[in-house]
């Protein structure tokens, strides 16, 4: 063999050696993630969508036509890939709701993507010593936990991958001559599947740009041509695929509260922003300050501050060194360009997302960051005059980033290990406190913590307090409700007076109502709008689950308190809202026959069992009838499976009759009209039902 043969065989294999200690070193700083729990988002994306329960056409189908948080929540958002990765760990791999197979994919795509940032980093930076020290501080910087470790974070994973993949094929197709197309097919495939995991991987046409304009010497712009000919096709067919999907959904909404950039001017928006950015910088330099949460009030909007003004001068002049480098080094300018154009769209410069800040935003962008400190601490090291100074320093780093990211794969362990966390580091975001409490709530059933609960969603409360309704978060009232309301109970448990405790449980719900409705009144006069737009039939309107279980709760709050007739009030109110739904009818019952109203009550559980078909209904109607001590009762007849309701029973066919107009008026609202029109005539033909009251439900 010659010696240069023999030199690139050599060459290659301390790649592949490099290659399989970065994997060695990514699988210890992270394999104490496999016991963080399914937290947060991945609740609801990976145990309430009923879309990747099964590998059917059906569901693959489902995921391509509706939105990233379909049916649980709209957020505007289109990763179908993503989603389509959920179902090949729930149900090809089995995993269900146990979340090790989600966390050991996460974990393989991210060894993916460290050896991509190698393979890049050996292009860009010409040597294998500082490209394998730029892939290992990215293998293990903390703030990709929340993406890596953060199930859900799969979504910066793909589109990573895709970006750094796609343009390392660009490279190739460059200089592959006859394998030039394949090159660029592969292009072309990756970035679909890249903007079908998330759309932020648009960026890598301009990332192509970038490259071409940092080496003009290169002169290769029909090679840029037939890259952005290969990117751009699946770009727009995303777009085009989103726009129609969005289109039939409903209007995304974004709560003030998780971002409130997009409710300030443009200047006051844009100046937020660019003291995020100066907080970005220092996180990905020193990430030892962690959360995954920064909403209302922890960063505030303007420069109210000498600290904020500090922030958007660290920003402005860094802006200021990405120009200086191209004079200085063209590689430091294009890793520098590369952070700040993959993190543009998170950024909330070109417009407002759905998150002021989070860490996972870092992801991809800290890369390039991490290449200009490479190249920094390369340089110092040279300028010594010792070969030893710059691995000695990067090594060092590489090892405390792997220590923090090992003690914050610790906190995602469930909601309470990782709240407790960061509360410390965001003590103004309203949502930690909130969520701190939620899962000190339900980590004991007993509630013996109740008062300690209580005093994290005050913490909560006293952040959200001063904002206007349409601004505020009808949740966090709901929660700190049902937190007094279970101090209250635990204090006349404990013989002491509970009264102070209901009356603020009450005065909480009350006040999660009003902001739910102001809402619901914004959010429905939205959807009126875009109706009139299309010229598009009338829908019914929104109505928040939130604003349901508060009126329910409000009705335990005043029947506690012995308003009885205003907990019927909210209890019936529930109930209108919500007529498909069983428990409301057990609730106004209960209520009934604390007041000895045993014939209202079996009234409406009769109205409840005929429009919901629940046999919990059926079966408590059954009880309250056998209750009775009246020696002629005939409201009960011997049946196959015990006691059956006797429909020949006048008393029976009373309470039919009398819950016969709600039962035709739920129908109706609800869009069961035939069935409506059927029942109306077995009550008029079976139980003799007076037809008037009935017309005036359902018209002949």
């Amino acid at each position: 063999m010659s010696g240069e043969g023999r030199e690139s065989t050599d060459h290659r294999f301390h790649g592949l050696l490099i290659g399989a200690l970065l994997c060695v070193l990514t699988l210890l700083a992270y394999s104490n993630s496999f016991r963080a729990g399914m937290v947060l988002d991945n609740k609801g994306l990976l145990l309430q969508d009923p879309r990747i329960r099964g590998a059917t056409g059906r569901n693959v189908a489902l995921i391509f036509a509706h939105t990233y948080w379909w049916p649980t929540g709209e957020a505007g958002i289109y990763r179908p890939l993503t989603t389509l990765s959920y179902l090949f760990n729930y149900a090809i791999l089995g995993n269900g709701d146990q979340p090790a197979g989600y966390h050991l994919v996460n974990l393989g795509l991210h060894m993916t993507n460290v050896l991509l940032v190698f393979a890049v980093g050996r292009r860009l930076l010409g040597r294998l010593g500082p490209a394998a020290l730029l892939a290992a501080l990215w293998a293990v910087h903390p703030a990709s936990t929340e993406s890596v470790t953060n199930i859900v974070g799969r979504s910066d994973l793909l589109a990573a991958m895709a970006t750094l993949g796609g343009f390392l094929m660009y490279l190739k197709s460059t200089t592959a001559g006859p394998w030039r197309v394949a090159w660029l097919v592969g292009l072309g495939v990756v970035t679909a599947a890249g903007v079908e995991s998330k759309e932020s991987a648009v960026m890598i046409l301009a990332v192509i740009a970038l490259y071409e304009l940092a080496w003009p010497g290169r002169r290769r712009w029909p090679d840029f041509l037939s890259g952005a000919l290969a990117t751009g096709i699946p770009i727009a067919g995303m777009l085009l695929q989103r726009a129609s999907v969005l289109a039939a959904s409903p209007p995304a909404q974004f709560p003030f509260t998780d971002n409130p950039i997009a409710d300030a001017g443009f200047w006051i928006g844009r100046l937020t922003a660019l003291k995020v950015i100066a907080h970005y910088l220092a996180q990905a330099v020193w990430p030892w300050r962690l959360s995954i949460d920064y909403s209302y009030s922890q960063v505030h909007l303007g420069i109210g501050s000498a600290a904020d003004c500090l922030s958007v001068a660290v920003t402005l002049l860094a802006a200021a060194g990405l120009v200086g480098l191209w004079r200085w080094n063209r590689t430091a300018f294009f890793l520098a360009g590369f952070a700040l154009i993959v993190f543009l769209p998170t950024s909330n410069l070109l417009f407002p997302i759905g998150a002021i800040r989070a860490d996972r935003f870092l992801y991809l962008p800290v890369a390039g960051v991490l290449g200009c400190v490479v190249l920094a601490v390369d340089w110092l090291g040279s300028r010594m005059r010792s070969p030893l100074v710059a691995p000695a320093i990067l090594l060092a780093m590489t090892a405390g980033l792997a220590v923090r990211t090992w003690a914050r794969n610790a906190d995602w362990r469930d909601e309470i290990t990782l709240a407790s966390a960061d509360v410390e580091t965001s003590p103004r975001s309203f949502k930690l406190h909130r969520m701190l409490a939620m899962s000190m709530f339900a980590a004991d059933p007993s509630h013996a913590n109740i008062d300690r609960v209580v005093e994290e969603i005050d913490r909560s409360l006293a952040i959200v307090d001063p904002l206007p309704a349409l601004q505020n978060v009808p949740e966090t009232y709901y929660f700190a409700g049902a937190d007094y309301l279970t101090k209250g109970d635990r204090l006349q448990t404990a013989g002491a007076a509970g009264a102070a405790a209901y009356r603020r449980a009450r005065e909480l719900l009350e006040r999660c109502i009003e902001i739910n409705q102001a809402q619901e009144e914004q959010v429905n006069q939205a959807y009126e709008q875009r109706r009139e737009a299309r010229h598009e039939k009338r829908a019914p309107g929104v109505v928040g689950r939130t604003k349901l279980d508060a009126y329910g709760l409000l009705a335990e709050a005043s029947q506690r308190l012995g308003d009885m007739d205003g907990a019927l009030r909210a209890a019936n109110e529930a109930q209108r809202m919500a007529p498909q739904d069983p428990e409301t009818y057990n609730q106004i019952a209960d209520l009934l026959l604390k007041r000895d109203q045993g014939n209202e009550a079996a009234v409406v559980l009769t109205e409840g069992m005929l429009i919901t078909s629940d046999p919990g209904l059926r079966a408590n109607l059954v009880q309250l009838y056998g209750s009775s001590t009246d020696p002629a009762n005939c409201t009960l007849v011997p049946g196959p499976n015990g006691p059956a309701i006797n429909p020949r029973c006048q008393i029976v066919l009373d309470h039919m009759c009398a819950a016969a107009p709600g039962v035709l008026k739920a129908l109706n609202d609800t869009g069961r009209q035939q069935e409506a029109i059927e029942k109306k005539q077995m009550f008029i033909s079976k139980y003799r039902c007076a037809p008037e009251p009935l017309n005036e439900a359902v018209p002949r």
